[in-house]
């Protein structure tokens, strides 16, 4: 490196100053910078109401290029998780939903009440998600070891519940993350610490409040609590309740106009004798009214490690090389979270200065699959990176 090279930054910054604002300042005679904003700068990466990252690399005043961490995945305008409180191969009528989302392409979530699971009779359950549903978009979430009301009993009997539902979803292959409260529970506090403490990273419940439907809407980057997610509870149970895709629809278009994300909560899909019962011919509607808009349609604990994720992003720049204008760049992407928890690729736009014509870009090691060479379209260029503080040398082709 040489002395050319007089002041690069790279700064998390919000939507009305990512032209000008700048984090980490860097030179060619410093050391690698760590990858931890300074304390005086932690907030603005960390706050829950801070717009969406932008991560700019500058040389001389002039934007090399800039790192935009998308909102939500392939930069969909909003998000959707399809959850099914329902006792999946028990009896076929409850694969109605789950074969009408595997055949759209689309992604749901289903309960997992462990307690059930433990009965000979059905042992043959569990083998029959893995080898049905989990490789086809079909994700599960705990739902207690007993279907009982967590909020109505001790810390430490909640923790037990959510502990034991939690380590034999582990044990039983599924990669355990979120939960959904038994009869929209989790309103507790203490209810919520438990959740947390026994390993989950969110867990839903449900409202009635139809104001606050909308996750992480325009520029809020957290929910209220990661612990309490709403839900809309969809059925017929209830008159206050979203009953057909017509009721449904006007809210699935505010979460595209807030870019927000939305979580809907079924119980008896096509199955008039059971409680909360949902048409089949409505629930199909909902979901090519989905497939049909700018929705990421996510399992549950997708959507959530990767807002996580998101929010905790740290992009650092440790070396970079060229003659009067850089060309190549080691970039550290990180997260400082559990890494084998937060597995999800983040979408990162790239963004490369218009007078530099790059045209190409190596990265190496590959991001995902092989691939180390991308094209460079209009100057800008996509990737899907997990951020599990992986270090990638950048070589852009001008």
């Amino acid at each position: 490196m040489g002395r050319f090279f007089t002041h690069i930054a790279l700064r998390f910054i919000t939507a009305l100053v990512a032209t000008t604002a700048l984090l980490g300042c860097f030179g060619c005679d410093a050391p690698p910078y760590p990858t931890q904003p300074s304390p005086q700068n932690a907030p603005a990466a960390k706050w829950a109401s801070a717009p969406r990252g932008v991560f700019v690399a500058s040389h001389q005043g002039q934007e090399v290029f800039r790192i935009e961490a998308k909102k939500w995945r392939d930069g969909h305008r909003a998000a959707v998780a399809i959850t099914h409180d329902a006792p999946w191969g028990i009896d076929p009528v409850f694969s109605l939903a789950t074969n009408a989302v595997i055949a759209r392409g689309l992604r749901m979530d289903i309960e997992v009440v462990s307690d059930k699971l433990q009965h000979p009779s059905r042992f043959p359950i569990v083998a029959r998600m893995h080898r049905e549903l989990l490789p086809n978009g079909v994700h599960v979430y705990g739902h207690g070891h007993t279907h009982i009301d967590h909020d109505a009993i001790s810390y430490h009997d909640a923790f037990r519940s959510f502990r034991t539902n939690f380590e034999l979803m582990r044990t039983w292959g599924f990669n355990p993350k979120v939960y959904a409260y038994p009869l929209y529970a989790g309103r507790d506090r203490q209810t919520q610490a438990a959740n947390r403490a026994a390993g989950f990273i969110a867990a839903r419940g449900g409202t009635r409040d139809r104001n606050a439907y909308y996750i992480c809407a325009n520029d809020t980057r957290e929910p209220e609590s990661w612990y309490n997610l709403p839900s809309v509870i969809m059925g017929t149970d209830s008159p206050s309740d979203i009953s057909t895709h017509a009721q449904l629809e006007p809210f699935l278009i505010q979460a595209l106009a807030r870019e927000a994300w939305i979580i809907m909560t079924y119980h008896s899909i096509g199955y008039p004798e059971g409680w909360g019962y949902y048409p089949y011919r409505e629930f199909v509607r909902n979901l090519d009214f989905i497939r049909s808009n700018d929705f990421w349609s996510g399992n549950l604990d997708a959507i959530a490690a990767y807002t996580q994720e998101r929010n905790a992003l740290d992009i650092s720049i440790a070396r970079y090389f060229g003659r009067q204008m850089p060309d190549q760049f080691e970039l550290k992407i990180g997260d400082g979270l559990d890494n084998q928890t937060f597995d999800e690729p983040l979408t990162l736009d790239f963004r490369f200065a218009d007078e530099l014509a790059v045209q190409g870009v190596r990265i190496t090691p590959p991001p995902a699959g092989d691939q180390t060479h991308f094209i460079v379209s209009q100057n800008r260029l996509r990737l899907h990176i997990v951020p599990d503080e992986r270090q990638y040398t950048l070589v852009l082709e001008r």
